[in-house]
């Protein structure tokens, strides 16, 4: 967060008791006595004034030097004020008045660039000399406006040497003063920047204090004031800013992200182009995105505003807070060794210039215990972690919220250090203090229980262990139902209730309950696209078609402002044209509006069907009694510290709780990291990850089972399972080779009925696909060398290459299905009005055969999309169908093929596999998708659908024919075509 020191000065961070204002007292003693600072010796006022031309002089310096940008240019505002106080120490003796205040000027440049205990000592030195004139000279009341100045500038240093109440006290009386300058409070106030400046920092003190809703009220206040002013002061951008960090620091992530991306759009239009400030905003936009779990995005946002504090302010406080920032999403995006080096320096040097116990100081160890953990250090991380705690609970009170989330982290880096005893002990302490503040309810203490169930499970009491994860979940699924309510957005909140599930599970995976396991499971692996699907199912199964409308159009609501928001945190962080994001700030407001109106038409008109997800959600038994005698069931659910699998069949069940979660992770992402180049796969990653997936006690609950249906969530919804190996290198036993594999989006999906396996009497087929775009300027490819349907290089749709296996491919899909109707448009009819034109309920089969984008492939593209033939005009399209239109789509159950890359990628917030494309085409109503998770190869691409879809028509088994595809290129003749990289991509959805 940022401070604001009155005409200019600012710096920033969080949660108490509301504080009365008190006014000022009108006599310089009181005035001395509030500010607790011992009345000095009169300062000697000399006989002789300047004379007119001097004091003129003297005026025009300061006037120039106060014009200056400080933010922009710290040394330069120094030196000028330099020049300044040279010259008045040529009209006034040492102690006059005046030059204490022009020396004042001086403590900003020092905070500026870091000297923050200098600026302390010296407005502490500089005070008592104004103090003194306002006793001399009552009649002058510019001495008590200066005062009122430097008191400010005194808040702000207090702050960020954590000396909260000093600050606090201090703040209240600088406002009262100001408010009673103004006229009084409200909107009858005169707006000033000192005024703003005055709310702004005690809405800081505030949040130090853990008073975060009269924290985010004050500094709406300071905003109001500078809406009034005109233009804008360059200075109130920390306070737009401070808005921001402080719903961030409230948990209300996703009004963090629309304010921090509208402040963006704000501070753009009157900064100028890479100010200082914008890094303030970008600083705090990074942390609610990798909350938000983008972390691609906030990463790049992190680089931007650091780039930006060091150009203006070098290695200031504010530039190592924003280098910890960085650290703190490299942490989060798995780089931890350069995590731990930048977050090592920043604390190094703060501890340095702030002393070890300042709050920025314990922050950035905070940061650099988690890189530490990350990175396979615990008890390195547990000694730093412990360290901050101590100093925390020496100096915070019991209600602080960076002192209760402190011994959260203290109690995870005990668990990974092997202490689970003192994990539980912590735990119950920070769970305590939550109580004791009366915030024993907040999402983060309904989570903590949830932790607390598993540190108790693993220090040896399970049934302890188990009773409190069954509390948890009930409490959870309480807060989930709220969550709802207002849309089911993917959240940050959204994300912290499903980490409390995850606890919940681990503990309950640790008791050997495998019924709560598999409950408790559902909403852990369960993403955006399982959401979707869920949803969708609900609306395909209501009997009376009015309400199932009903229920769609509350489902499009709730799923347009998702994706509006998706596409806003994307566009913050890109510099996207103020216009763009006003026009997307409309849609949002209308996208609200329609929401609330399709959910109150749904309770009114059919209350059944607006029940949340936990009462949706399948029991063991219900789940055992839809799976075939061929079939078996295997969830995989990385919890916040082990991975849970689960396996079930008709007549057994089992559930193993083992391994490490991180270290999952970083095994999926070495693997996919080859898998999306060829002869690039690493087969140790693979034959890990197959080992712990794939424990004994899981292994010979499946058997043998031909069909084995997967749920998979977290990184593992990214992962082909296909790919999962045994034996060596040079001759690796596949998956795929033992079971046909079924992605199932959400175990909801276990209802839909299997589709016999005859030969299917289909009623339509659809297929659009190699585009023609005109290339004026095509991409050279290698010789030998197939195009990947992806953009590559490209910039813009003509860029795109041609695919000339696509047209081949769909007339091929469509001989092969022999369905009633069958209508191929490729090249120049490839459009977006010809799909739209087509009454799609009588399709069943929808293939697409081109390319496949993921948001910010192409210049301008801020969501997935797919590649058709651009056809201008009114009703033609641009040739991208992109995901919210794909949304808009009516299917009725068709199989869709997207013969085309990142089909199966993550978009948006959940940042989860299928959450792009792929979740587009479950909500228009897909029944069973074939789509690839990352670029592929134009032939190979043709090969792979064809070769499914005509064993399809055969009447083999949806998941069955594509596995016969993969292998017969697996365990080919060509060479070439056996790398995993090429047959492996692509996945069945479905049932």
């Amino acid at each position: 967060m940022a401070y604001g020191w009155g005409t200019r000065h600012q710096a920033t961070r969080t949660p108490a008791r509301p504080l009365m204002l008190r006014r000022w007292g009108v006599s310089a003693a009181a005035l001395m006595l509030a500010l607790g600072t011992p009345a000095p010796l009169l300062a000697q006022v000399p006989q002789a004034e300047p004379t007119a031309a001097q004091r003129a002089k003297l005026d025009a310096m300061f006037a120039a030097a106060d014009a200056l940008d400080e933010g922009a240019d710290p040394a330069a505002y120094r030196r000028a004020f330099e020049e300044v106080l040279a010259f008045g120490r040529t009209l006034y003796p040492a102690d006059h008045p005046e030059l204490a205040w022009i020396e004042s000027e001086q403590a900003t440049a020092d905070y500026l660039q870091g000297d923050i205990k200098g600026a302390e000592a010296r407005l502490a030195r500089l005070a008592p000399v104004l103090d003194a004139a306002i006793i001399a000279r009552p009649d002058e009341p510019q001495w008590r406006e200066r005062r009122m100045l430097m008191a400010n500038a005194q808040v702000v240093i207090y702050l960020t040497l954590s000396e909260f109440a000093r600050a606090t006290v201090l703040a209240e009386q600088v406002l009262a003063w100001r408010l009673d300058q103004a006229g009084g409070p409200g909107g009858s106030a005169k707006p000033s920047t000192e005024l703003s400046a005055a709310w702004s920092n005690l809405a800081n003190a505030q949040i130090r204090n853990g008073e975060t809703e009269r924290a985010i009220a004050s500094v709406r206040e300071a905003i109001a004031i500078n809406r009034r002013l005109d233009p804008i002061p360059v200075n109130a951008a920390p306070h737009f800013a401070n808005l921001t960090t402080f719903l961030y620091a409230a948990g209300r992530l996703e009004e963090a992200a629309e304010e921090g991306r509208r402040n963006q759009a704000l501070l753009e239009s009157f900064l100028p182009a890479r100010h200082p400030f914008l890094a303030v905003n970008l600083n705090t936009l990074a942390r609610v995105l990798a909350d938000l779990g983008r972390l691609e995005e906030a990463e790049s946002v992190a680089r931007k505003g650091l780039d930006m504090a060091y150009a203006s302010f070098g290695e200031s406080q504010q530039t190592l807070s924003y280098l910890a920032t960085l650290a703190h999403v490299l942490t989060l995006n798995g780089k931890a060794e350069e995590a731990e080096v930048l977050a090592r320096a920043a604390g190094e040097k703060m501890a340095r210039d702030l002393g070890p116990e300042a709050d920025r100081s314990l922050l950035a160890r905070d940061t650099l215990a988690q890189a530490l953990l990350e990175g396979g250090k615990s008890a390195d991380a547990l000694a730093e972690l412990a360290a901050v705690s101590a100093i925390r609970s020496a100096r915070y009170p019991a209600h602080h919220r960076e002192r209760i989330d402190g011994e959260d982290r203290l109690a995870l880096a005990a668990l990974e250090a092997g202490d689970a005893a003192r994990a539980r002990a912590v735990q119950q302490g920070a769970q305590g203090l939550r109580q004791g503040s009366g915030a024993g309810d907040d999402g983060a203490a309904v989570v903590g229980e949830a932790r607390l169930a598993l540190f108790e499970a693993l220090a040896g009491d399970l049934p302890g262990g188990l009773a409190r994860a069954q509390a948890a979940a009930s409490r959870l699924d309480k807060r989930l139902r709220e969550l709802e309510a207002g849309g089911a957005r993917r959240s940050g909140l959204d994300r912290q209730l499903r980490g409390g599930f995850g606890w919940a599970l681990e503990a309950s995976a640790l008791a050997g309950d495998v019924a709560q396991s598999f409950v408790l499971a559902q909403p852990v692996v369960e993403g955006a696209a399982g959401i979707t699907a869920r949803a969708a199912a609900r609306r395909m199964a209501a009997l009376d078609p009015a309400k199932a409308a009903l229920l769609r159009e509350r489902q499009d609501a709730a799923l347009a402002l998702q994706t509006l928001l998706d596409r806003q945190l994307r566009l913050a962080g890109l510099g996207a044209a103020p216009e763009r994001l006003t026009a997307l700030e409309a849609e949002r407001a209308a996208a609200a509006q329609r929401f609330e109106a399709a959910a109150a038409q749904l309770a009114e008109a059919a209350p059944e069907l607006a029940t949340g997800e936990a009462n949706q959600r399948l029991t063991l038994a219900a789940a055992q009694a839809m799976l075939g005698p061929d079939e078996a069931l295997l969830m995989v659910a990385p919890g916040p510290q082990g991975l849970v699998i689960i396996a079930a069949t008709a007549s057994d069940a089992a559930v193993v709780r083992h391994g490490s979660s991180r270290r999952a992770a970083a095994l999926v992402r070495a693997l996919r990291k080859g898998l999306e180049q060829p002869g690039g796969f690493d087969h140790a990653a693979s034959t890990e990850l197959r080992a712990m997936v794939l424990p004994d006690a899981i292994t010979k609950v499946i058997g043998g089972r031909e069909r084995l249906l997967i749920s998979a969530g977290g990184v593992f919804s990214s992962l082909p399972f296909a790919v999962l190996a045994e034996g060596t290198a040079q001759r690796p036993g596949w998956l795929i080779e033992d079971h046909a594999l079924v992605t199932l989006p959400s175990l909801a999906t276990l209802r839909q009925a299997r589709r016999p396996d005859t030969a299917p009497r289909l009623r339509g087929y659809l297929a659009l696909g190699a585009p023609l775009l005109e290339s004026v300027r095509p991409v050279q490819l290698a010789a030998n060398s197939a195009p990947f349907r992806s953009a590559e290089n490209a910039q813009r749709l003509a860029d795109l290459p041609p695919l000339p296996a696509a047209a081949g491919e769909l007339q091929a899909l469509g001989k092969a299905l022999g369905a009633r109707t069958s209508r191929v448009l490729t090249g120049a009819e490839a459009t977006e009005a010809a799909l739209l034109a087509t009454d799609l309920a009588e399709i069943d089969v929808l293939a697409l055969s081109t390319h496949g984008l993921v948001a910010g492939e192409l210049d301008g593209l801020d969501a997935p999309a797919l590649v058709l033939t651009p056809s201008p005009g009114a009703d033609g399209g641009d040739g991208l169908l992109t995901m919210e239109e794909i949304m808009d789509l009516r299917l009725a159950g068709a199989w869709v093929v997207l013969s085309a890359c990142n089909t199966a990628a993550g978009s948006g917030a959940d940042g989860s596999g299928l959450a792009g494309l792929a979740r587009a085409f479950l909500h228009a109503g897909a029944g069973n998708l074939l789509v690839s998770h990352w670029a592929v190869r134009d032939d190979v691409a043709a090969r792979l659908s064809t070769a499914t879809l005509a064993r399809y028509a055969e009447g083999r088994d949806p998941a069955q024919a594509l596995r016969s595809a993969m292998l017969a290129m697996a365990s080919g003749r060509a060479a070439e075509l056996r790398d995993p990289a090429l047959w492996a991509p692509f996945v069945f959805v479905g049932r």
